[in-house]
C-alpha cells in the first residue's frame, strides 16, 4: 500500500450534537431547589430542545419518545417518575435461549433499569420517587435503555425470532445513494484487504491492524448504517480492540469481518440504510479539550514520524485517530470542518504528499485554531462535504414530496395553485396578483 484509503463523503453532513449544555445546568439548579418536575423538563430540553413540544402532553407529565424500534415512555404520577419502554415480544419458539440472553442483559449490561416480561412482552422499566430523580441518574437510565434497545433488537429478532412491538418510522436512502454506498463499501474493503496483504508479507502487523480498524470506522462514518449491519460493524470494531489474543489472530478475524461486509448484496444493504428518529445518542458530545487530550499521544508520535521522514506511519496513525473520533463522538462543526477537509484532500494520495496535510489538520486542532481562514470561509457549507449535503437534501426533498402528495388528496387545485403562487411571490419579494398580471 503506497497511499491513503479513498475518502467517501458521509450521508449525514453535520455530525454536531443536539445537546444543549445550558439546559443541563438549569436542570441541576431546579433539582437542588426541590423543583423536580422542572428539573426533568430541563433535562429533556438538554437532550433535545424540541422534544417536549413534539412528544409530551400539554400538562408536561407524560412523554412518549421514539428511539428506533422502541418508544420510551416517561410518566409523572403523584410523587414518582415511571419509565417504561416496550422492547420485544416473546416468540412462540426459541424462548429459552432468548430468556437466557435477557437475563444476561439484566445481570451484566443494565445498571438501574431492568427488562421485565409483561403479558408476553419484554419491557425496559424503571421507577423511583421524584426526589431521587437526579438529572445525571435519569440520563444514565435513558441512555441504558436506548443503547441496549438499539444494540439488541435486530440481533434478537434475527437469532431468536423475537418480534418488534413497534416498527420504527424510517426514511430509507434513495436508490442512487444505496448504489453509491454499495460501491464505496466494496472499494474500501478491497483497498483494505490489498493493503493488509502487503503489510502481512512484510510482517508489519501494527500497520495491518491499523488499516483494518480505519476501514471499519470509515464505513461506519460514510454509510451511517442501521439495523443488523450496524451491529455487525460494531461487533467487528469491539473484536478488533481485543488484547487477550495474539495480534495475528485479531488481524485474521478483522480480515474475515471485512470480507463478510464486502459480500453483503446491494439488496441486503438497502435494508439497513435509512434515517430513523433517536432519543438519546450513543455517542458523546465532543468538546475541544477532550479531543485534544485524546489526540495528544498520537500527535506526538505522528510528529516524530513526520520528522523522521516516515510519512506512512504519520498518515496511518492520524487517519485512524480521525475516524475513531467520529465513531465515539458527535463531532462539533468547527472540528468536523477541519478533519473532513483534510481527509477529502488526501483521499487515495501518496503517503509523502498526504502526511503534511493530515499533520497540519491535527496540529490546528491541538492548537485550538478552528477558524476556517481560507477560500471556503465564505461558503456556508465550508468544511462540509457537498456530496453529503446534497444527499441529505435529496432525502429531505423526497420526504417533502411524499408529504405534499398526501396533503394534496382531496384539495381543490384552484386554491392549491393560488397558495403556491402566493408562496413563490413572497419568496421573490412580489405579490401573486402582480406576478399574475405581468405573466398575462
Amino acid at each position: 500500500m503506497k497511499q491513503t484509503l479513498t475518502y467517501h463523503a458521509p450521508t449525514v453532513a453535520s455530525t454536531a450534537s443536539r445537546i444543549d449544555p445550558e439546559a443541563y445546568d438549569r436542570s441541576l439548579e431546579h433539582f437542588e431547589q426541590g423543583e423536580y418536575v422542572a428539573a426533568l423538563h430541563a433535562l429533556l430540553d438538554y437532550i433535545n430542545p424540541e422534544l417536549r413540544g413534539k412528544y409530551g402532553n400539554p400538562e408536561g407529565t407524560e412523554f412518549k419518545v421514539p428511539h428506533g424500534s422502541i418508544i420510551v415512555g416517561l410518566k409523572i404520577t403523584g410523587e414518582r417518575l415511571e419509565i417504561d419502554a416496550p422492547f420485544l415480544a416473546l416468540p412462540d419458539k426459541g424462548r429459552i435461549p432468548l430468556l437466557r440472553q435477557i437475563a444476561g442483559l439484566n445481570t451484566n449490561v443494565l445498571d438501574l433499569p431492568c427488562i421485565r416480561l409483561i403479558d408476553g412482552r419484554f419491557h425496559f422499566t424503571y421507577d423511583c420517587p421524584l426526589a431521587l430523580t437526579h438529572p445525571a441518574k435519569v440520563y444514565d437510565v435513558l441512555y441504558d435503555i436506548c443503547s441496549t434497545g438499539d444494540r439488541y433488537d435486530d440481533e434478537f429478532a434475527a437469532k431468536f425470532g423475537a418480534q418488534r412491538i413497534y416498527e420504527p418510522e424510517v426514511k430509507p436512502y434513495d436508490a442512487e445513494t444505496v448504489e453509491r454506498i454499495y460501491r464505496e463499501i466494496r472499494q474500501t474493503c478491497a483497498e483494505c484487504l490489498d493493503a493488509v496483504k502487503g503489510f502481512e508479507t512484510d510482517r508489519k502487523y501494527g500497520y495491518a491492524w491499523n488499516v483494518i480498524a480505519s476501514a471499519l470506522l470509515e464505513i461506519l462514518y460514510f454509510a451511517h448504517p442501521q439495523g443488523q449491519l450496524l451491529n455487525e460493524l460494531d461487533k467487528a470494531v469491539r473484536e478488533h480492540d481485543r488484547e487477550d489474543i495474539p495480534v495475528q489472530e485479531v488481524i485474521a478475524r478483522g480480515k474475515e469481518a471485512i470480507r463478510k461486509i464486502a459480500a453483503v448484496s446491494q439488496e441486503q444493504l438497502s435494508q439497513d440504510l435509512y434515517f430513523v428518529e433517536t432519543f438519546v445518542s450513543d455517542k458523546r458530545r465532543s468538546n475541544l479539550k477532550n479531543i485534544q487530550d485524546n489526540f495528544e499521544k498520537t500527535f506526538d508520535n505522528a510528529t516524530a514520524a513526520l520528522n523522521a521522514d516516515d510519512a506512512m506511519a504519520c498518515c496511518v496513525m492520524i487517519v485512524y485517530k480521525f475516524y475513531e473520533m467520529y465513531y465515539y463522538n458527535n463531532v462539533q462543526d468547527d472540528v468536523n470542518a477541519i478533519v473532513s477537509k483534510a481527509l477529502r484532500r488526501t483521499s487515495a494520495m501518496p503517503w509523502d504528499e498526504a502526511a503534511p496535510i493530515l499533520h497540519a489538520a491535527m496540529e490546528r486542532i491541538m492548537e485550538g485554531d478552528l477558524d476556517d481562514d481560507d477560500d471556503e470561509a465564505a461558503n456556508p457549507f465550508a468544511g462540509a462535504d457537498m456530496e453529503a449535503v446534497m444527499a441529505q437534501a435529496q432525502q429531505m426533498q423526497q420526504a417533502a414530496m411524499a408529504q405534499m402528495a398526501q396533503a394534496m388528496q382531496g384539495v381543490d387545485m384552484g386554491e392549491y395553485m393560488k397558495n403556491i403562487q402566493n408562496m413563490m411571490a413572497s419568496m421573490m419579494g412580489g405579490t401573486a396578483d402582480k406576478d399574475g398580471k405581468d405573466n398575462q
